[in-house]
């Protein structure tokens, strides 16, 4: 391998929004600070609004269609497709991961690294973890590509008593991003020199009116009519959100909604991606990017050959043009696979289906409501049809379902 290829890593926060990194929502001068030196991708969707699909397209570089991993129960990753820790090892690379959540070995997601660790998610850069992170990355024999995935703003959200203040964000969640990008600094200052540093978001997250108990229990509601019954509530639901759309913290959100993998809106899809590090230039993509683009901008700003994926490089940045985003929602609370939904957001619109169910599709101009709180009807059905077009051309398929039902529970979503 060639002495000047650089060590690599990627830290993966789950929950994080790109608006609490690219805005003011939170205090958070380091992450600043790397997306004034590196690359940023200010318009990158995720792959699904739920962990485990979304960690395998990061590393994989391919949509749910071929890697396999079709929600947090069904999977695995699939045999033959290319993986982060597959073509860095390859290179010459030591590989490893340092993961949590529902990211456990049957999913198949260990597949190639030299060292996957699994540790419990209140094993946090908050406590004690920190020192034991640090220790880690600073024994990792070099070359090295590793994976690093964080819990800190996954709910429930814990903010360290230091920033449980107003100066800190308007939210638990954006005080706990505020603490989060100090220790991230701290622990960071551990990489070597020239080392390629990304640090990117799975999916994002509904944040308001978490603990509101008016709408704790419309969502109940609407859950049980919806997911149990079959009953399209999306009507009532948009009248609800659009009437209700002041309420809470000053974020894009929707009132109904509540953390992710139930939806494919902009606040649980559009995640950061910054990237810094030897010859990485500073420059921000505005373009509509994906997650399954992060392999192939990695393996190529490290000198390593991209293998034909779903994704394509972001560098250099100014040859970046819109890419058509595709999003699942196959979160656990949807309950069964028949309350699934797909989107693809291109040419300033995003259209979305259900398609286990006999619901209309719904259609949103994203320049004119960014929120995503009224769909429109396009006159023009030619337009619509390339939309749909732009979905995968391979069947998601069924999978197999995957032995962690007491993983899910401890967890909470079961």
């Amino acid at each position: 391998m060639p002495a000047d290829r650089p060590n690599v890593l990627v830290v993966c926060v789950d929950c994080l929004r790109e608006d609490h990194v690219a805005e003011a929502a939170a205090d958070t001068p380091f992450l600043d600070s790397l997306r004034e030196t590196g690359l940023a991708a200010a318009e990158m969707y995720a792959a699904a609004t739920t962990t485990s699909p979304c960690v395998a397209s990061l590393l994989t570089g391919t949509y749910a269609e071929r890697h396999g991993i079709l929600s947090l129960d069904v999977g695995p990753l699939a045999d033959d497709v290319p993986t982060f820790a597959g073509r860095f090892g390859d290179a010459g690379y030591h590989t490893a991961a340092f993961v949590t959540g529902p990211l456990v070995a049957e999913t198949g997601l260990d597949r190639g690294f030299d060292d996957y660790r699994y540790r419990e998610p209140e094993e946090s850069l908050f406590g004690p973890w920190r020192e034991t992170a640090r220790d880690r990355l600073a024994d990792l024999p070099e070359p090295f590509a590793a994976y690093l995935h964080l819990w800190e703003l996954h709910e429930d959200v814990h903010v360290p008593p230091a920033f449980d203040e107003p100066r800190y964000g308007e939210t638990p969640y954006a005080r706990a991003l505020s603490a989060l990008d100090r220790e991230l600094e701290a622990l960071l200052e551990t990489l070597p020199d020239g080392t390629l540093l990304a640090v990117h978001g799975d999916h994002g997250e509904s944040i308001t009116n978490r603990h509101s108990p008016l709408r704790l229990g419309l969502k109940s509601l609407r859950d049980a009519l919806k997911y149990y019954g079959g009953i399209d509530t999306r009507g009532p639901v948009r009248r609800l959100n659009r009437a209700l759309a002041d309420r809470g913290a000053d974020v894009p959100d929707h009132y109904l909604e509540n953390g992710h993998g139930e939806n494919v809106f902009d606040f649980a899809a559009n995640v950061p991606f910054v990237l810094s590090g030897p010859g990485i230039e500073p420059a921000t993509v505005d373009a509509t990017t994906r997650q399954v683009d992060v392999l192939p901008t990695l393996l190529s700003a490290a000198g390593v050959d991209v293998p034909d994926v779903d994704g394509a490089s972001l560098l250099p940045p100014g040859a970046v043009d819109d890419r058509p985003a595709y999003v699942r929602a196959c979160g656990a609370s949807l309950r069964r696979r028949a309350n699934w939904a797909r989107a693809v957001r291109a040419d300033g619109r995003k259209y979305v289906e259900y398609p286990d169910r006999a619901w209309p599709a719904a259609l949103y101009d994203l320049e004119a409501d960014p929120a995503e709180l009224d769909p429109v009807v396009d006159p023009d059905p030619g337009r619509v049809a390339a939309l749909r077009r732009r979905f995968p051309d391979a069947d998601l398929g069924e999978g197999d379902r995957l032995d962690v039902d007491d993983r899910l529970r401890a967890l909470g979503y079961r």
